[in-house]
């Protein structure tokens, strides 16, 4: 008997910054921790349905223990392949490393800017949260969103996971 695969409009996939940002028409998939190269094999093995728009968080864990930015950028292209070959009729969206305390600023845009320029390479749409996400927005621990941090990244999400919203400047908010 074949079975019905859950179809959702949209599915957030990546670390720990994820817990509990709600956003609405959205599943969530939060794995503290996780690094790039890790959320590669989650998304291999890992059926996330039939959902129309993917957004994959990345590289805040690798930034903190990677010296390397060109490594981490291969683990996001082979994340993204994977990521395309499974669901070739879903819309793929990058998200940026939020800021973080324990890596400089310099070092975050950097890695940014890479992912934006590899997102615009393979057709997919790149949102930076920290245009979205301001300082107040972080929770004591300078590592995790606050309520209204959480509440803004689920409102730029579910924003982003509109498909009228194809990498323009209102998606980069």
């Amino acid at each position: 008997m074949p079975t019905k695969q859950k179809i959702t409009k949209c599915v957030v996939v990546g670390d720990s910054a994820l817990r509990n940002v709600g956003a609405e028409d959205a599943d969530m998939e939060c794995f503290p921790g996780i690094k790039t190269e890790h959320l590669h094999r989650v998304m291999e093995k890992r059926g996330l349905g039939c959902p129309e728009t993917v957004i994959i968080h990345v590289g805040t864990n690798d930034l903190r223990t990677t010296r390397n930015v060109d490594i981490v950028m291969e683990e996001v292209y082979a994340l993204v392949s994977t990521a395309k070959k499974k669901l070739p009729n879903c819309r793929l969206v990058l998200s940026g490393v939020l800021r973080h305390r324990d890596v400089k600023c310099r070092r975050i845009g950097t890695l940014n800017d890479t992912v934006d320029r590899v997102a615009n390479a393979l057709g997919l749409t790149f949102v930076d949260p920290n245009n979205w996400i301001e300082d107040r927005n972080f929770a004591r621990d300078g590592l995790h969103l606050n309520r209204r941090g959480k509440r803004r990244l689920g409102q730029l999400y579910a924003r982003v996971s509109e498909p009228d919203v194809e990498g323009s400047a209102e998606s980069k908010m």
